[in-house]
């Protein structure tokens, strides 16, 4: 059967758009987390195939339909969570080739594009418009658009853009049955009939795969400015991130943060948010983060050194490696208020169980902006913290998480890594109807099959 499927794809798409060599296959295979999921829970795809239109993507499910494949859509791969590792026999569909703007509107402020176009690649092409997408996310250089949507990705500059699901205004997408469904015209929201788009927002890849989407994009800042300040303690930082959050005053995002210094020992405490708009604006909004930082005990720190922060934490936003151990993150969607209880929690009940300590150079983040993120950094040795014991780990955080009215995944998405998890965030009856709308979309399980919940 193997054989016959893939003489089919190579009969629909040409013997250089199908690759079943396993050298070829290794890219296709893991993604940015740290774990090798396709060794212990993942398996060898039958075939990796690179469609470039819709056409092409409907008659590779209807295929997969006939021989009962499963299809794993990857877009950029900079998943986190396991969300685009294969099954055993499957076919992952890749829409690296899928990467055009199909059109610019600055009259109404929209774009249509294909799943496959890169997020930074976008706003370069946007730019000689006017105008910007701003879904700055950690991934920003390497993830695809499909991508951002199916995780429903957080963007570093979401308080004045919104995030990528926010900003979704239609779409196309081929079903698990090889139909294709185009959820409305290009225009803003309006109230006729259901916002079936909502549906592919954060679906990661198990409803369908996205073919084209049109956007709401926003004029490009006149200014762009960043600011930071430096607290005497965590606490202090708290405090301005609440006011920050109240106060009303625009910005484009920001984070709080502490930090250890490997030299001392000592903490570092910090603010840096990202100011953008009409000059008048940023001015404005200058003079209003100036008083936030006084009233809330932070020293604002100069210009170079905001430039310095904002620049490291745009580079680093992801993780970096470590030389020895691996980083891993919880990072979570939850009440603000609750956070270092919440945590405090987690590295007394979860990490001496597992042999996990915290990662002293992400030691606290708070983000700032319309999605409250709160991460939970941790290092451990792989060897000794096999993938079911990690996932296990993560399992007893994202239950505390959800006892202060959080949800543990909170911008990674879940894929394998918090799936058996699922029930924790969920109620009994809005699983159930998930899991009909799945049957209703893929009535034949398979798209993206044992990801998001089993």
């Amino acid at each position: 059967m193997g054989e016959d499927i893939v003489g089919s794809l190579i009969q629909l798409l040409g013997k250089g758009r199908v690759f079943t060599e396993r050298a070829d296959l290794v890219p296709y295979c893991s993604d940015y987390s740290s774990q090798m999921f396709y060794d212990e829970s993942g398996g060898w795809p039958l075939a990796a195939v690179l469609p470039e239109t819709t056409g092409e993507v409907a008659e590779v499910v209807k295929l997969a339909v006939r021989h009962r494949a499963p299809i794993v859509p990857r877009a950029g791969g900079s998943s986190q969570v396991g969300g685009v590792v294969p099954v055993e026999g499957s076919i992952v569909l890749s829409t690296a080739r899928m990467d055009k703007i199909i059109e610019i509107d600055p009259t109404n402020l929209m774009v249509t594009a294909q799943p496959g176009i890169n997020l930074k690649r976008m706003d370069e092409l946007l730019s000689p418009h006017g105008l910007v997408l701003g879904q700055e996310q950690g991934s920003y250089r390497v993830a695809c658009l499909g991508g951002a949507v199916s995780t429903n990705g957080y963007s570093m500059r979401n308080n004045r853009y919104r995030n990528i699901g926010d900003n979704v205004l239609c779409l196309e997408a081929v079903l698990g049955d090889g139909k294709v469904l185009r959820t409305g015209r290009k225009v803003a929201p309006n109230s006729s009939g259901y916002p079936l788009h909502k549906l592919f927002v954060g679906a990661e890849g198990t409803l369908g795969i996205i073919t084209e989407l049109t956007l709401r994009v926003t004029p490009k800042p006149e200014k762009a400015l960043a600011v930071a300040a430096l607290f005497d303690s965590w606490e202090g930082v708290e405090r301005a991130c609440l006011q920050i959050r109240q106060s009303g005053v625009g910005y484009a995002g920001g984070y709080g943060a502490r930090t250890i210094q490997e030299e001392s020992g000592g903490a570092v405490n910090l603010i840096s948010v990202t100011l953008e708009g009409t000059a008048g604006e940023v001015d404005a909004q200058e003079r209003e983060f100036a008083k936030i930082f006084e009233r809330s005990g932070g020293k604002r720190a100069d210009q170079e050194t905001a430039d310095d922060i904002r620049n490291s934490h745009s580079l680093m936003w992801c993780g970096t490696p470590h030389p020895e151990l691996t980083i891993e993150d919880l990072v979570a969607v939850m009440p603000l208020q609750h956070y270092d209880e919440a945590f405090a929690r987690i590295e007394k009940e979860v990490f001496p169980r597992y042999g996990i300590r915290t990662d002293d150079e992400s030691n606290r983040v708070i983000t700032l902006g319309t999605r409250p993120l709160t991460c939970f950094n941790f290092i451990y040795d792989p060897k000794k913290l096999p993938l079911p014991k990690l996932q296990e780990a993560l399992g007893m955080m994202n239950a505390i998480v959800a006892e202060y009215g959080g949800v543990g995944a909170g911008c990674h998405a879940v894929g394998l890594l918090l799936r058996d998890h699922f029930g924790i965030d969920h109620d009994p009856t809005s699983i159930a109807m998930m899991r009909e709308m799945k049957k209703l979309f893929d009535p034949h399980n398979i798209m993206n099959p044992g990801k998001k919940f089993v």
